[in-house]
């Protein structure tokens, strides 16, 4: 299960016309449709947190590691904080049920969380 929409192309300009509503979205590869990352929180400030240069150089950063292609994202909007956290644990979920592990991105945040330190 994914975001059912088209996917717009990632550039500074688009992400600043979405609503700053709380949500969930996806990054990816528009030429292959590969999902990257899914994210959540604030719809706006998320893809533009992802894209330090803007899109100018089609550059998208996920937890310190940079991609380079023709990438999109695509989002749904949830209303509330808790409500787009269980989008996309939901989204996760399905993700590696079918696919067998989290999107690249995902992973990547997955494994630092795992590595913290709890006392």
């Amino acid at each position: 299960m994914s975001i059912h929409k088209k996917w717009s192309s990632y550039t500074k300009k688009n992400s600043l016309t979405e609503p700053d509503s709380y949500g969930v979205y996806e990054i990816g590869d528009i030429d292959t449709g590969a999902i990257l990352y899914i994210g959540e929180g604030k719809i706006r400030t998320g893809l533009l947190a992802h894209s330090p240069d803007g899109g100018r150089n089609k550059h998208v950063s996920v937890f310190g590691s940079s991609i380079v292609g023709n990438y999109g994202y695509r989002y749904e909007v949830t209303g509330s904080k808790e409500k787009a956290k269980q989008r996309q644990a939901t989204f996760l979920r399905n993700f590696k049920k079918t696919y067998g592990s989290l999107p690249r991105f995902n992973q990547k945040q997955e494994e630092s969380a795992t590595s913290e330190v709890h006392f």
